[in-house]
């Protein structure tokens, strides 16, 4: 039981994150070749000769190093390119952005954000750079950072629809709700049948708890376009919401069939299957997730009870550690970490340390009861069926 509560109380963090707030860096990745005056793929047998030539083919490149395989994506390789790319053709602010996003995927922001300035040097006008600056301050919790570069850009570029659809999730984060509404309807007064502008509607009226709105909403924009991945995963939310599982592993499989990097499907596919004992699924979707957003805190811990789940024990601590790294008072990590140690590692003081500050720092995951009882070295064995059923 404590497994499953203790995962579900990420879900619904990553979900709205990665479907709402920062779905930009995920398309931007798709978008990265868009963007490039290229007509077509270069190979490796071609000569390139121009400047642009030499831009196109290591852009190209770059963008197949960032393709995730066999869970991992080549950051270096992907910078190296971007770099080379940046060099040949300095005046494309696309080669800029490009290099900003390999940073952010490799977790590096401060070279991130230098990159998406010098993209917005060249090209004011350019949302993908100002929406995934705006996404790593979110990352951060700095959610007003986030939403004064969105609306600094919204001054002099009042109908962007992206960055009008961006900062309507970091209101969301805020559960400044009137704001994140305001944002989306500006989307859907230039164009009502925008999807991503009714997705983001379902997402505002489910975290107020208005799940039959939720639904309408979110049913329309499936309806208008059944392939969109985030779409199929908002769905998936909506009915884990109303307690249907089934249906709710159905729409995040789906939003994976469609897009097989989607972060959120996979984090929420990950996350069931963690839910129901299934290890080793779990931990396949939680790499896929951490091989393009290693910052991911929520899927780390994730990847930690999958090790743990699959008896990887020294693996789940180092995960933990990874996640205390970044945030020392990091909730999940500070209680599962204490139950590893006490469950299974036989290191008892070092999870009565962790027990105790995992209650000074207020963890708010409905775990307190257990931790009190582990306190009181109550607890001597938890059944592993207990860990792994499902929530009622």
């Amino acid at each position: 039981m404590m497994k499953r509560t203790t995962l579900f109380a990420a879900i619904v963090l990553a979900i709205f994150f990665l479907a709402v707030s920062c779905k930009s860096t995920q398309e931007a990745k798709a978008d990265a070749g868009k963007k490039e005056p290229e007509k077509k793929r270069l190979s490796i047998t071609d000569r390139p000769t121009t400047p642009e030539e030499y831009a196109k083919f290591h852009t190209q490149k770059g963008i197949d190093a960032l393709e995730v395989k066999k869970g991992k994506a080549d950051f270096a390789g992907a910078i190296r390119h971007f770099t080379f790319a940046a060099e040949a053709y300095p005046k494309s602010s696309t080669v800029w952005f490009n290099l900003g996003l390999a940073y952010q995927q490799m977790g590096d922001d401060e070279n991130a954000v230098k990159n998406y300035n010098a993209a917005l040097q060249i090209e004011p006008a350019y949302a993908r750079p100002v929406i995934n600056k705006a996404a790593i301050y979110a990352n951060k919790l700095e959610y007003n950072r986030a939403i004064d570069v969105c609306e600094k850009f919204l001054e002099e570029n009042p109908k962007d629809k992206a960055v009008l659809s961006a900062v309507a999730g970091f209101y969301l984060k805020k559960l400044d709700f009137l704001k994140a509404i305001e944002s989306v309807r500006k989307i859907l007064i230039q164009e009502p049948s925008n999807v991503d502008a009714l997705k983001n509607l379902g997402m505002i009226y489910l975290i107020k708890k208005d799940t039959g709105l939720a639904n309408m909403v979110t049913t329309n924009s499936y309806n208008l376009n059944p392939n969109d991945a985030g779409i199929s995963n908002n769905r998936g939310v909506i009915f884990h919401y109303q307690n249907d599982d089934s249906l709710a592993m159905f729409y995040y499989t789906s939003a994976i069939n469609n897009d097989q990097a989607n972060k959120a499907a996979n984090f929420n596919v990950g996350s069931m299957a963690m839910s129901y004992g299934d290890a080793e699924r779990a931990f396949q979707h939680f790499s896929i997730v951490l091989a393009q957003d290693p910052d991911n805190m929520d899927a780390r811990v994730g990847l930690a009870l999958a090790h743990r789940g699959m008896g990887n024990f020294t693996e789940a601590e180092a995960e933990y550690k990874k996640v205390l790294d970044k945030d020392p008072n990091n909730p999940l990590a500070v209680f599962n970490l204490g139950v590893l140690y006490h469950d299974h590692l036989n290191k008892k003081v070092e999870a009565q340390s962790l027990f105790r500050k995992y209650l000074s720092i207020g963890g708010d995951i409905g775990q307190d009861h257990i931790v009190h009882k582990y306190i009181a070295d109550k607890v001597k064995i938890r059944p592993s069926d207990d860990e792994q059923a499902p929530q009622n």
